[in-house]
């Protein structure tokens, strides 16, 4: 029996103020002459979709953009308000872990009985036992009650129990991040070996390094259609370089008021700053910490004489100065007055927040100078690993050389 997944014309509205649980009960545009979205909120919106035997699939998107309504009617959860789904094999799904276990019972006793919920027999899950135990790393907990089990704890659990169950079609809704490093890594093996069978995975998550180093397909979902079917590599990038794009615009929006470029003194101009991230050459206004960021200035000054400098500062929104530091702006002068600086912090050691870029001509470095000309714009610092017990804050040695 070959494996498949087939969803044509497949949407899910929900009433307006509803819970993502939520059903429609109205009846459908069919009947009535209206779009699909008449009276309800359009979650999964007309979408054909085909999986087929082998497949792993990687589903990525922003939140509201339908991913887990798609898997929870998949998965039989919910039901589509229209359109058709057929479905050869048996879905297991990890959806929201340790939701189903039981807090009276052990840890052991919660493994038989979701075997027997997944139609095994006490002799299958005796089989497979002894590796769910050792795969969920609980120790002498195992023998517990769930109910003394902390979060992560809980989901390393549901996530062994499942996977030992030898689904044939296994979705996934952002279950790779339970537990340390250490168990991640783990998991994902395990998903992979399921995936080697010629089983069907399905796959959403926010971690684009674990839809690619997992999935052979990926699927980009907007609005609740697919905007993007192909290879992992390219759809993931593409969806990143959008959202980037998003995100930086509604930046820039919302903290219009800290951005601005001026003249003071005729022939003093800044006219671009960029910020690079990490090996990236397209500028972005969301950096990672803890990678290189070079800071590029590119301007004019028709004097640049040996006092002239460049002013480069680094402001956290609530006023903390975080960075300062003055380039001689006769170190980076070109022809005609072209002032081109980059400036190269590697790597970057800031806590994850919002911050204030200014860059300022200046013709002496004295504090009570009047600028000839200052650039400002907003950046973000987010981080994929944050540190426990605090932001650092640091000052970090810098190199700046001629931008050419």
């Amino acid at each position: 029996m070959s494996l498949y997944v087939e969803l044509h014309e497949v949407s899910k509205v929900f009433p307006v103020g509803s819970s993502a649980t939520g059903e429609l009960v109205a009846a459908m545009a069919g009947d009535s002459g209206q779009g699909p979205g008449a009276g309800g909120k359009v979650a999964v919106d007309r979408l054909t979709l085909s999986i087929t035997e082998g497949e792993r699939l990687g589903i990525v998107g922003r939140n509201g953009a339908g991913k887990s309504t798609l898997l929870h009617m998949i998965a039989g959860i919910s039901e589509p308000t229209a359109g058709s789904i057929r479905i050869t094999g048996t879905v297991t799904s990890i959806m929201t872990l340790g939701v189903g276990l039981r807090d009276d019972l052990s840890g052991r006793e919660n493994i038989y009985v979701d075997g027997e919920i997944q139609g095994k027999s006490r002799t299958d899950v005796d089989r497979v036992i002894d590796q769910v135990i050792e795969f969920a790393e609980l120790g002498q907990f195992i023998d517990y009650p769930v109910r003394t089990y902390s979060t992560g704890m809980k989901a390393r659990l549901a996530f062994a129990m499942i996977t030992h169950v030898d689904p044939e079609i296994l979705i996934i809704d952002e279950a790779l991040s339970v537990g340390d490093a250490s168990f991640s890594l783990k998991a994902t093996a395990r998903i992979l070996e399921i995936c080697a069978r010629g089983k069907i995975v399905i796959l959403v998550s926010h971690g684009m390094q674990s839809v690619r180093e997992i999935c052979n397909r990926c699927i980009y979902m907007k609005d609740g259609q697919i905007v993007m079917d192909g290879s992992p590599q390219d759809v993931t990038t593409a969806y990143i370089e959008e959202v980037r794009s998003e995100d930086e615009a509604a930046l820039l929006q919302r903290f219009r008021a800290h951005v601005g470029n001026r003249s003071r003194r005729p022939g003093s101009q800044i006219r671009r700053v960029c910020l690079l991230s990490g090996s990236d050459e397209v500028g972005s206004l969301r950096v990672e910490a803890r990678a290189r960021l070079r800071i590029r200035v590119f301007g004019s000054h028709d004097s640049a004489s040996g006092s002239a400098v460049c002013r480069v500062r680094i402001v956290r929104l609530d006023d903390l100065l975080v960075f300062q530091q003055d380039f001689r702006l006769a170190d980076f002068s070109l022809r005609n007055g072209e002032i081109r600086i980059e400036i190269d912090f590697d790597p970057l050691v800031l806590g994850a927040a919002i911050y204030r870029l200014d860059a300022i001509f200046l013709e002496c470095a004295a504090d009570d100078s009047e600028p000839c000309c200052e650039h400002s714009t907003v950046f973000e610092v987010f981080t994929l690993t944050p540190p426990v017990g605090g932001k650092p804050m640091l000052y970090y040695p810098v190199t700046a050389v001629v931008q050419t």
